[in-house]
């Protein structure tokens, strides 16, 4: 595993910590000495992460927070600037949808939930943390979109997808208006990955079905992409601008 010395002192904000991706993701972060910040509307599963980090040794706070609310999001970014001294990386990683649909049978109420919690989110922490940012000398944000904001599928959701879509555009609005800054932005979009909530929904013949789409024949883990995501955020990533990274295994070749 690559070793990124350049995280110690940093600080790194991750939204969706709790679990799956986000959870891996903060520990990863941790192991490399950066100092994280675990934010999440489950404050208990937030807290289980960060105190884990705080066992091993790494420095961690865990902050209850609504991505999808501007107020929340203000309170959390500034818990964390001052729980940690700053903020040098953040992680919009919240994000998820209720149920398979088509637009058709989708209730209006459920699109503007996914939309607000896929897309809304990542526009809300990044204005809030961006002030922070710029204070950085090695200012990063990284969103996580989907192959799903890549390719359409029968078995999806249309609010997840297009939500996922934009947040790509976003990311690239963020920089080309914050590159002048030395901020880099960049997103990543993972395939089904087998976290905890995935397997619980997914029988075992759905996830060798899944698997054999992919050419290499397995789907990610959690840590496949908190790896892509230490590397966008390390110096060696400095002049990566405006990038979307498919953690796909090549199901998606773009």
């Amino acid at each position: 595993m690559p070793i990124y010395s350049e995280f110690k002192g940093r600080v790194v904000a991750v939204t969706g910590g709790a679990q799956g991706i986000g959870a891996v993701t903060a520990r990863a972060f941790a192991k490399q000495g950066a100092a994280v910040a675990v934010l999440d509307i489950d404050g208990a599963g937030a807290k289980k992460v960060a105190d884990a980090i705080v066992a091993d040794g790494g420095r961690a706070v865990a902050v209850h927070t609504d991505v999808t609310e501007e107020l929340s999001v203000g309170r959390a970014i500034a818990e964390v600037v001052s729980g940690l001294g700053g903020l040098d990386v953040l992680i919009n990683c919240a994000g998820g949808y209720g149920r398979l649909a088509t637009v058709e049978d989708m209730p209006v109420e459920e699109w503007d939930r996914t939309i607000a919690l896929n897309l809304r989110s990542v526009f809300l922490v990044s204005k809030e943390a961006i002030p922070h940012l710029k204070r950085s000398k090695a200012g990063r944000i990284i969103n996580v979109s989907s192959i799903s904001g890549r390719q359409v599928t029968v078995a999806s959701s249309p609010a997840y997808g297009s939500s996922k879509a934009a947040v790509i555009q976003l990311t690239r609005f963020l920089a080309q208006q914050l590159g002048p800054e030395g901020i880099t932005a960049n997103a990543i979009c993972p395939i089904t990955t087998l976290t905890p909530r995935v397997a619980a929904l997914r029988t075992e013949a759905e996830v060798e079905r899944i698997a054999s789409l992919v050419p290499l024949k397995r789907l990610a883990e959690p840590e496949d992409h908190a790896q892509a995501m230490l590397f966008l955020a390390s110096d060696a990533a400095s002049y990566l601008n405006g990038v979307t990274l498919d953690v796909n295994g090549g199901r998606v070749m773009m």
